[in-house]
């Protein structure tokens, strides 16, 4: 097979046909105007293929268009074989019609299989719900010629059955956050390999996903562990079913997003139900949803909701995937989550763009950001992917700024919200941080223990904060972070952060990498707004 300068020009794995770069597809097959890391994803999926690996979890985030990829994907795989086809695994009956509608954009007609489905449809690309696919094939249904298998929301694990099925066709699992449902059973144990495309905070900085503003309360929670790591639903609700907090919640909205349109995530159903209560005695325009309600009446409340510019809509854990509502102006975390993936889903709900919206506002009742970070930050999905929960590394420490009780990262100065300034003072040989209206004391063991050359931008910043205890030296100076910066493989991207944090100008990266002897050249711009 003949080389093109990105990948062969008809690739197989096992036999099977694998999508063709955009450079070797004719122009006017192209149905969509990709972005570029969509583009690289494509890309770099073809070429693990080619080199081995059968079956790939490509990572992008809430928001970065991922059904629109594997719609690229699979219209690229039939443009490869024409007479190849595709299946396309699904969970819930939302993404499966969003999913048959994006391949209807790209111009394929999509086959469905659903609860209703009486016989294999004979399209070349199907739809189905995963379960439902395989109550199907066990019940005699076969699927010839299947080219290609791509699973959405890969890491519930409900793909496992399915595998079993088809074990030598290429498959693609695409997912925000590769961390499998099961502790037990890591996503690498059916996968070989991990693409990310691109990051949270990237999809920010291009103007394709909104900036977030953080507002928080502190919560005491006594709920034990599940099975599956997370609270226990009944002992968290024990801890959230408390007037005060209901109470806290809603002048917590009233202060912070009176008149925004809001997305509260709950509890259980009836946390639900008892803080749509507790919201309709300060607001009109408030509706709730469960796996109760009837799916007429819930597309109806979502219909409501999309064309009421200040409705709340209440709900618990049916709102955190296939929902994409991009006029959300403000999300309330009325709940705790040990989990990662559900953190981001439920965070990542309210950071669609329109004309008018850039930013929009998370308020935490239950100490998520504390636990697990901020919802913008970068996390090494790679590492992830192949340690799981053992390589989600403990987060910076976060504050409140006491005049705008915003939530920002430890280590800022100057808030970039209100403009003020922190104080700071050393009591004990530890640094003590001015937070509201109390004190807390900073446990800096864990960058004691980390290596410069894993720690991110704010890490370093902290660490130099730290000093040197043998030489009684108060902190490094700031050369030390720009040092252990440049060292890195790729060292542009952290300097860029780190003169924004710093409020350097923008010629700045480019001097200092200039003067390091390294390459000023930038990488190609990235693609506007679709």
């Amino acid at each position: 097979m003949q080389q093109t300068d990105n990948l062969t020009h008809a690739t197989s794995v096992n036999g099977e046909a694998l999508p063709l770069p955009a450079s070797e597809l004719p122009k006017n097959k192209q149905a969509f105007s990709l972005r570029d890391y969509q583009e690289s994803s494509i890309t770099e999926l073809t070429r693990r293929h080619q080199s081995g690996a059968s079956r790939l979890i490509l990572c992008l985030p809430t928001g970065a268009g991922k059904t629109v990829t594997f719609a690229e994907m699979t219209r690229r795989t039939l443009e490869t074989t024409p007479e190849a086809r595709v299946l396309i695994l699904v969970d819930r009956m939302e993404l499966l019609h969003q999913a048959a509608a994006t391949l209807e954009r790209s111009g394929l007609q999509a086959g469905i299989v659903d609860a209703s489905s009486k016989q294999m449809p004979t399209t070349q690309v199907i739809v189905a719900m995963a379960e439902t696919y395989y109550r199907r094939v066990q019940k005699g249904w076969s699927l010839p010629d299947l080219k290609l298998l791509i699973i959405d929301e890969a890491h519930k694990g409900n793909f496992r059955k399915v595998i079993q099925l088809h074990p030598d066709t290429p498959i693609v699992g695409a997912t925000a956050t590769p961390l499998s449902a099961s502790k037990r059973i890591p996503l690498n144990t059916y996968f070989n390999d991990i693409v990310v495309g691109t990051q949270i905070h990237s999809l920010i900085e291009a103007g394709h996903l909104a900036l977030p503003r953080y507002f928080a309360v502190p919560m005491e929670i006594k709920a034990g562990r599940a099975f599956d790591g997370d609270y226990k639903i009944n002992e968290l609700y024990a801890d959230f079913d408390k007037p005060a907090l209901y109470q806290g919640c809603v002048s917590n909205w009233q202060k912070h997003a009176e008149g925004k349109k809001t997305v509260i995530f709950c509890v259980n159903k009836l946390h639900t139900l008892r803080t749509t209560q507790a919201f309709l005695q300060v607001h009109d325009q408030v509706r709730y949803i469960t796996s109760d309600t009837p799916t007429d009446e819930r597309h109806a409340t979502l219909q409501w909701f999309a064309h009421t510019p200040d409705a709340i809509l209440v709900n618990c854990g049916i709102l955190t995937t296939g929902f994409d509502e991009p006029t959300i102006e403000c999300i309330v975390l009325n709940r705790a989550t040990r989990s990662l993936s559900l953190y981001l889903q439920m965070c990542g709900r309210g950071s669609r763009t329109t004309a008018t919206k850039e930013e929009f506002i998370i308020i935490d009742m239950g100490n998520n950001i504390r636990e697990l970070g901020f919802w913008h930050e970068p996390y090494n999905w790679e590492s992830i992917f192949r340690n799981g929960y053992a390589a989600v590394l403990q987060h910076a420490p976060v504050k409140s700024c006491p005049e705008c009780q915003s939530i920002v990262a430890l280590s800022t100065q100057t808030c970039p919200y209100c403009q003020h300034t922190f104080k700071r003072k050393l009591v004990n040989g530890t640094y003590v941080y001015e937070v509201e209206t109390q004190e807390i004391v900073v446990d800096w063991t864990y960058l004691m223990q980390k290596e410069w050359h894993t720690m991110n931008v704010i890490e370093l910043i902290m660490r130099a904060s730290m000093g040197d205890p043998k030489n009684k030296r108060k902190q490094y100076p700031v050369q030390w972070i720009i040092s252990c910066i440049l060292k890195r493989e790729n060292p542009r991207p952290m300097l860029e952060e780190f003169a924004r944090l710093r409020g350097y100008q923008s010629h700045w990266v480019d001097y200092t990498l200039k003067a390091a002897g390294i390459s000023t050249r930038k990488t190609a711009p990235k693609g506007g707004k679709r």
